[in-house]
């Protein structure tokens, strides 16, 4: 079984006209993201994810409630600007992890044509920057520690750098997961396949530990705030939220609408908030999935297909521009199946009790191609030259991402709040 080791082989060097092919390339990259950022300022809303810091401590221990703790250092009248700010330091925070995985794929390995191709891909993939610009959930934050527990994990050595890095990644997503409940169920699985994957050399032992370290705070968080969160306090919540205009073009009808005295495209946070998002604090599990059933089969099916498509393509592009098999990386996992299997099947309750279904694979793209890609850099392959047609896919594969962000999309054929 290949090791993650640096090989001893001379790296292509990329200088002359291909130095030129991507320097071209970086600049496309720099004038896209500043493109995107400029785009969803603009016209897109920013509604939805302040909703997510809507919700404090001040009625007593209730899921989420720390996202609405760290609203409250901003002062009261800066209540709308501090919601802006936490929004894009989500975006931010995710951004740089990503960036960790890319510097350490660059330059842990050595240079190579393949590896270069691979960060400069990083940024438009389905999990990539376009997710962390186009939809900023808070639950991002624990994807950027997991990236960042990765790019540790494939640089590290020992045996306690490697329980050092898993008990801080085990640490920060107990906490984030007081800001979002499903992080330990959306994150384990990325943690496992890294420590099985990345730390492949290490005693069984510490990855036993490890694997602790870094899934148990978590899940340990999340069951807490199953049994002691407090519910049917949404009227009350609502109590906290204040009231402003806010950009929302998806609000269907003049009925709809909060006042006569609104801008057409705009709405009331406050009643958006009331009506859309905190009622769902009073739901239980059982509610939450008749929910997921009235959606209908059809609209479930579109955005689970979706997903199988976000997560195809993720691999494939890892796979065909490193030259490294999946079926070798997935032979690995094999190793710890029983892991792996466990922390796969924490997805399930998430499909069953929310809508977001091609969100789900999008985490799962990340959770599996973020380390795939970093393993992939280790690999001999990724040192060779690439062929004609390996640069004529990387190119493909970076307009197509850049032009379809498809993994900032949510669901598909599931209406918005209208």
């Amino acid at each position: 079984m290949p090791a993650i080791t640096i090989k001893d082989v001379q790296p292509n060097e990329v200088f002359g006209r291909r130095r030129l092919g991507y320097t071209l390339v970086a600049l496309f990259l720099v004038l896209w993201l500043v493109f995107t950022v400029a785009y969803v300022i603009v016209y897109l809303p920013q509604t939805f994810w302040f909703a997510y810091f809507s919700v404090d401590y001040r009625l007593g221990f209730v899921r989420r409630g720390l996202a609405g703790e760290i609203l409250d250092l901003f002062p009261a009248d800066l209540y709308f600007t501090g919601l802006l700010t936490l929004r894009w330091l989500v975006s931010a925070l995710f951004i740089i992890g990503l960036t960790a995985v890319a510097w350490t794929a660059a330059v842990r390995f050595g240079r190579s044509e393949r590896r270069l191709m691979l960060v400069l891909l990083i940024p438009v993939l389905p999990f990539g920057f376009g997710t962390a610009i186009h939809a900023p959930q808070p639950d991002l934050l624990a994807g950027s520690a997991l990236a960042m527990f990765a790019a540790a994990l494939a640089t590290v050595k020992g045996s306690r750098p490697i329980l050092f890095a898993s008990a801080c990644y085990g640490f920060a997503t107990a906490l984030l997961t007081l800001i979002h409940e499903a992080i330990p169920f959306l994150y384990s699985l990325g943690a496992i396949v890294a420590i099985v994957v990345l730390g492949m050399n290490s005693p069984i032992k510490i990855q036993r530990l490890s694997a602790l370290l870094a899934v148990a705070p978590g899940l340990v968080v999340a069951l807490a705030i199953g049994l002691l969160g407090r519910q049917g306090i949404s009227s009350q919540l609502c109590t906290l939220v204040p009231h402003r205009a806010v950009y929302w073009p998806y609000w269907g009808g003049a009925g709809n609408r909060s006042s006569a005295q609104l801008p057409v495209g705009y709405v009331d946070y406050h009643d958006f908030v009331c009506r859309y998002v905190l009622p769902r604090f009073d739901e239980t599990p059982a509610d939450a999935a008749r929910t997921v059933a009235g959606v209908g089969a059809a609209a479930l099916i579109m955005s689970m297909l979706l997903g199988i498509v976000v997560f195809t393509v993720t691999v494939l592009a890892i796979n065909r521009i490193s030259g490294v098999p999946f079926g070798r990386f997935c032979n690995v996992l094999r190793g710890r199946l029983v892991w792996v299997t466990f922390t796969a099947v924490l997805f399930l309750p998430l499909f069953a009790t929310t809508i977001d279904w091609s969100r789900w694979w999008v985490r799962i793209s990340l959770d599996v191609g973020m380390v795939y890609l970093l393993y992939a850099s280790a690999q001999p392959e990724a040192a060779q030259a690439p062929t004609r047609r390996t640069r004529v896919i990387f190119v493909v594969a970076l307009l197509l991402f850049a032009c379809y962000p498809i993994g900032s999309i949510q669901s598909l054929g599931i209406p918005r709040p209208a």
